[in-house]
């Protein structure tokens, strides 16, 4: 490979690092936030449910303000948002969704930091093709699997099936650029 082609590649891999480090400050200090929040309404889940159960009472919070439905359209979220306002938990539900997002935002941490971690362990090494690469992949692809099964059983499926694949093509080209190098 030319020395110009590599300089380019470095460059890049340098650019991607870069984001991905940023995006992962990003995700941290959401997720942080996210998760305090959650922990704050639901240690103080008495008094916001209450202050919310007066809100309603008064008027200030409908659900045609929440979630403005037509006429013939009842469903399933605005009938468990209902439950939600009426008995008084609230407060319970939008912790427990905060801390599932700061969860959500941890886990996305973690997989910009390992395809980082892969974009700088090509920038030094030359060559995509080394074991320590195609771990750092393995991990990621992992979690990016997992992350997919959550929103659907066949997507998911089909993300590790189509990741597997590639991890697959990474290990060839490792094995033929350790006979590369052996015969070098």
């Amino acid at each position: 490979m030319s020395e110009g082609k590599i300089r380019k590649i470095q460059k890049s891999c340098k650019i991607v690092l870069a984001i991905a480090n940023i995006l992962k400050v990003i995700f941290i200090v959401t997720s942080a936030a996210a998760l305090i929040a959650g922990i704050l309404l639901i240690g103080f889940k008495g008094l916001i449910n209450s202050e919310i159960d007066k809100a309603v009472a008064r008027g200030d919070f409908t659900m045609e303000g929440i979630m403005p439905v037509a006429e013939d359209d009842a469903g399933l979220e605005r009938f468990l948002t209902e439950q939600i306002m009426k008995n008084g938990y609230f407060s319970e539900t939008m912790g427990t969704y905060l801390i599932t997002v700061g969860v959500l935002l941890i886990c996305l941490a973690v997989v910009v930091h390992f395809i980082g971690k892969v974009f700088k362990e090509i920038e030094e090494s030359y060559s995509p093709f080394k074991p320590q690469i195609v771990k750092s992949i393995k991990v990621a692809f992992i979690l990016i699997t997992l992350l997919s099964l959550e929103s659907s059983l066949l997507i998911g499926v089909m993300v590790g099936f189509s990741l597997w694949s590639a991890v697959n093509i990474f290990e060839y080209g490792c094995e033929l650029q350790k006979m590369s190098d052996e015969t070098l």
